[in-house]
């Protein structure tokens, strides 16, 4: 059984209190009451719009002080994965070893380097290009070099391979 409640609610007293005043010419008070509820959403929204209104000042002075850092943060963060990326990479020479276990015979190596962005350019002479490129994809070293184009040789098809961007 709950416990009996010992002071009045707010909502009883109020009517309490309106209820008492005199209906003649006193009913100033219940306007001012009416009046009050009434206002209430309007002070609160005026309340939240001045607080918005600061925190959005305060939230722009620290992003411009924080401004710098937060540069040298995301190109550290862009340092990082550029160079990740590359420590990631296979090396020329397991590359390479791994292209001269992965050729077919017959097949051999006629041209290795560089792109000015440094992706591995190779060439090969290969009197069968088909069997070269599937040797190719069969290589796990060697998975990454895709087929630009091949051309005639002397005697062979030359087979141009290059690793993507």
């Amino acid at each position: 059984m709950p416990p009996e409640r010992t002071t009045p609610s707010l909502a009883h007293r109020l009517r309490t209190a309106l209820a008492g005043i005199d209906t003649g010419h006193d009913r100033r008070a219940g306007i001012a009451v009416a009046i009050l509820l009434a206002a209430a959403p309007a002070v609160t929204c005026a309340g939240a719009r001045w607080t918005e209104t600061r925190v959005r000042r305060d939230i722009a002075a620290v992003e411009r002080t924080a401004r710098p850092r937060l540069d040298t943060i995301a190109a550290t963060r862009d340092a990082r994965r550029q160079l990740g990326a590359i420590l990631d990479m296979p090396g020329v020479a397991g590359t390479l070893d791994g292209l001269a276990d992965a050729l077919p015979t017959g097949a051999t190596l006629t041209k290795a380097g560089r792109t000015p962005d440094r992706r591995l350019t190779v060439e090969v002479a290969s009197p069968d290009p088909d069997r070269l490129r599937a040797a190719l994809r069969r290589a796990p070293q060697t998975t990454r070099l895709r087929d630009t184009g091949q051309r005639r040789g002397d005697g062979a098809m030359l087979v141009a391979l290059e690793e993507p961007k």
